[in-house]
């Protein structure tokens, strides 16, 4: 599940608060290294005061503070901390990221020195710890999701399915004016399935009309995007081509619907259902929500519904219900059409709505300003494929196509963690009509470390969490956020883990042999903070240990302490 972007907002930004002036320790005293890494419970922050609620009054030794000679840069960066907290609460995640690196870079390129400044230190630290904060949490949405797209922003994934399960088509009022546009338009439009009027129909219809408005608008909007894709794979089938807004009462046309009945994708597959027909799911991919695959299976599993029952609403209710259902209805009450079915109440109510919406959908589709819809549908889909023998991640992937992560990330909404599958040489990606072969050879000719911001390991026996994160120079915390990992203590042989790479999450530590990530000392000297140690610390330099114990006159056996300065030479060339 994409983690809340907002559950914890409050908790945190009041933490971040409390690191500024009006709030923090008096200047003589160290900053409390425990707090650059929130690592506890948003519920056990010690500040849950809403952004919103006025800040304390203001004491005397506030007052001084303004006046002193950084008071203005601590004062932008509080105003930025702000703007930045409210474009991460409305979603704006990349605008939000690149307020709070503005606030990193002022700080540091600022003419004080951070180490000597306990107030500057604390805030930089505090910037630090939130922007690693929301780039942990935005690792975590996509390793379930996938890089939000314009059809999963906002928690759009519900599948329309569970309100037409709930949907009591009986309360609907039939409106005298909306069934003579409907006759009209049976009249005039020619369907390629036989198209019943009855009042459930009509109840549905006028479902559309009020309540399911906006999710029709939705609808009429994004078949745009796939409706040649699905006439051409629905005419391969030999299918009637107005099946194709079967997917509008499965999903609203967004790849990555979801229902309570853990059934995904464009066509709501489950996952039994799916492998019967060819698709893969797995650690890195669930092509349920492949447009092109998933298409097609369904245009295959239709087919078969049809061979077996011989009629268009029987196909549907089993689509919905289970073949098998529909079989034991037949094989134990005689034969008898979906209607039957519906009034004797055979079939459950989902499935009793379900062939209704669908021919409302159709009927709507097939004219939609003679209902009062005015939607421009969007772009159709357009795109290269081209095979992998390689992982990619996504975002390498826009940046040499020169376009955003979202747009690459829509046209494979299959990948469920921003990387193409592991170990698989038959994924085949798509990219923007055109640049398939000019990508392919770029990503080939990338060295191996370029192409992803992560990587995948496999529990081995003996392992702990913490000398994985050790090896590839990264954190505990970001491990187990990314992973969702409940008990860090707890990790099971063979399991599969995400790894993000030193440098893609902000304040992780860089592995010896990742010398593009390391850190560089301000004015020669390192501040420890709480978990350093002088092993991890010559690691974060790319230096010896030998070397930093002989710089500091320390040994291998020495204690050091928050806020002590560890001395870092620059190597000789």
């Amino acid at each position: 599940m994409p983690m809340p972007a907002c559950r914890h907002s409050v908790f945190l930004w009041g933490w971040l608060l409390c690191l500024l002036p009006g709030c923090t320790p008096a200047a003589h005293k160290p900053p409390r290294a425990e707090r650059t890494i929130p690592e506890r419970p948003a519920s056990q922050a010690e500040d849950t005061r809403p952004l919103s609620e006025p800040a304390p009054a203001e004491t005397a030794e506030d007052a001084s503070d303004r006046e002193l000679p950084w008071a203005e840069l601590i004062e932008s960066v509080k105003r930025d901390l702000g703007k930045a907290g409210d474009l991460y609460s409305q979603g704006r995640l990349e605008e939000g990221r690149r307020t709070l690196r503005d606030c990193l870079q002022r700080l540091r390129d600022s003419e004080f020195d951070l180490s000597t400044h306990s107030q500057l230190e604390h805030l930089h630290q505090g910037v630090l710890a939130r922007l690693s904060q929301l780039e942990l949490q935005a690792l975590a949405r996509r390793a379930d999701t996938g890089i939000a797209t314009e059809l999963d922003s906002g928690g759009d994934n519900a599948s329309p399915l569970d309100e037409i399960a709930e949907l009591n088509l009986f309360t609907i009022e039939i409106d005298a004016e909306l069934s003579n546009r409907v006759y009209a338009e049976l009249a005039e439009a020619r369907f390629d399935l036989p198209v019943v009027l009855n009042e459930q129909v009509m109840r549905a219809i006028n479902f559309y009309q009020k309540r399911g408005r906006k999710s029709m608008e939705k609808g009429l909007a994004r078949v745009g995007r796939f409706r040649n894709l699905f006439e051409e794979a629905f005419e391969e089938a030999g299918l009637p081509l107005d099946l194709i807004y079967m997917a509008h009462v499965e999903s609203l046309f967004n790849p990555r619907a979801y229902s309570r009945a853990r059934a995904k994708g464009l066509w709501q597959f489950t996952a039994g259902t799916a492998r019967l027909y060819g698709l893969n799911i797995d650690w890195w991919i669930d092509e349920r929500s492949d447009i092109v695959k998933s298409t097609r299976a369904a245009a295959r599993y239709l087919k078969e519904l049809y061979e077996k029952f011989g009629d268009w609403y029987l196909v549907m209710a089993a689509y919905n219900g289970g073949p098998g259902r529909v079989e034991r209805i037949l094989q134990r009450r005689g034969k008898m059409d979906f209607w039957e079915m519906s009034r004797r109440r055979l079939v459950p109510r989902e499935t009793r709505n379900f062939v209704p919406t669908i021919l409302a959908a159709i009927i709507i589709f097939n004219d939609p300003e003679r209902f009062g819809f005015q939607v421009e549908p969007q772009a159709p889909l357009s795109f290269d494929q081209f095979p992998l023998e390689f992982q990619v991640d996504l975002h390498t992937v826009a940046r040499l196509a020169n376009v955003g992560p979202e747009e690459i990330a829509a046209l494979n909404p299959e990948l469920r963690r921003g990387l193409t599958p592991f170990e698989r040489q038959d994924y085949r990606l798509k990219v923007p009509e055109g640049l398939g072969e000019k990508l392919s050879r770029q990503l080939a000719a990338l060295p191996p470390q370029e192409r992803i911001r992560m990587v995948h390991h496999r529990v081995r026996s003996g392992e702990t969490l913490s000398g994985i994160a050790d090896r590839y120079g990264t954190s505990i915390s970001a491990i187990a956020q990314v992973n969702r990992l409940r008990n860090v203590h707890r990790i099971a042989l063979n399991q599969d883990l995400m790894i993000p790479l030193a440098g893609a999450v902000p304040g992780s530590r860089p592995s010896r042999s990742a010398s593009s990530f390391r850190a560089t000392p301000r004015n020669g000297h390192h501040v420890v903070r709480r978990g350093d140690s002088l092993y991890r610390i010559s690691r974060l330099y790319g230096v010896r240990l030998r070397s930093l114990l002989r710089w500091n006159n320390l040994s291998s056996s020495s204690t050091i302490y928050p806020g002590q300065q560890i001395r870092i030479e620059t190597p000789k060339e």
